[in-house]
């Protein structure tokens, strides 16, 4: 008798314990966008499967939720894949770990790619052109924190002699949005800009705004930011959140369309896979040299 009451005094606590723990999804906004409702139904779904309170929150900019990472204030990230390769090449410590990220199908096509493009009257027609015309250029990129408008960009110019950028181009400005940094280009703002691809294949409907434009340069496939998880959550959570991740396309597609529909490069992706930090490996490899890479990210980590 007093075994099954020891029983069910422990059941008991460990259910009111588990009550009163509430984990903490966190990511950033993009241009008006906190993405707050995008992840509101995972948040919901996480909660249903995993047993504890879920709660969301969104920070400003990549650079202020690289800031709340390192201070421990959320639990479960969703980072893009500048912030995160930020985290990494940054002196300063964080205790979190890339645990999964989401996957493209195989036959997918331009996904998420970086794209630089030229006003039609500039003489850059390639990529390595740009160089010889850089001093009289007025260059656009898109944000300090974005992979496909800011890191993918300077590495493809640093790879075409242009190390840096800020002085190297007549004016270098920031467009804040991919869809700012083509309307530079439109509105004489700027020469030449650097994109999201897929913004820049919206502009193909209008055949005005198409003629007045160039398309000088296209980046390989760039691979989707990272799910962060905290180290010091018990290892059945972590294993519960990666659990309920691996599974939310067959469980709550909606949560999952939801999530999808906050980030355009997400938009070809299927399900969540398990990664590695050694995921990102091939990506920091494919444009330009490896100390162009870590001067880029030390210009922009700390």
């Amino acid at each position: 008798m007093l075994k099954q009451l020891f029983t069910f005094f422990l059941v008991c606590v460990t259910s009111m314990l588990q009550g009163q723990q509430a984990l903490r999804l966190a990511t950033y906004q993009y241009a008006d966008n906190d993405r707050i409702k995008n992840i509101t139904p995972l948040a919901g779904y996480l909660q249903q499967q995993c047993g504890y309170t879920v709660t969301v929150k969104s920070y400003p900019t990549v650079h202020a939720f690289i800031e709340a990472i390192r201070n421990n204030e959320t639990d479960i990230a969703l980072i893009n894949t500048f912030g995160y390769l930020l985290l990494e090449a940054s002196d300063k410590k964080y205790s979190m770990y890339p645990a999964l990220t989401l996957s493209v199908q195989e036959d997918a096509r331009d996904n998420y790619k970086t794209c630089l493009v030229a006003v039609a009257t500039s003489p850059i027609t390639t990529l390595q052109q740009i160089q010889q015309y850089a001093s009289s250029t007025r260059m656009m990129l898109v944000a300090p924190g974005s992979t496909s408008g800011n890191l993918v960009p300077r590495l493809a110019l640093s790879s075409a002699g242009i190390p840096d950028a800020d002085k190297q181009f007549a004016s270098m400005e920031y467009g804040k949005t991919h869809i700012g940094a083509l309307q530079g280009l439109l509105k004489g703002d700027a020469d030449l800009a650097a994109m999201g691809y897929t913004e820049y294949m919206k502009l193909q409907k209008d055949t005005t705004a198409q003629r007045l434009l160039r398309l000088v340069w296209l980046s390989p496939e760039i691979p989707l930011g990272p799910v962060l998880i905290h180290t010091q959550l018990s290892r059945s959570v972590q294993q519960q959140i990666v659990a309920a991740l691996l599974h939310i396309h067959q469980d709550n597609a909606t949560a999952l369309e939801s999530l999808k529909a906050g980030w355009s490069e997400a938009k070809q992706a299927t399900h969540y896979i398990r990664i590695k930090g050694s995921y990102y490996n091939t990506f920091k490899k494919i444009l330009g040299k490896q100390q162009d890479l870590q001067r880029i990210l030390t210009q922009f980590a700390n």
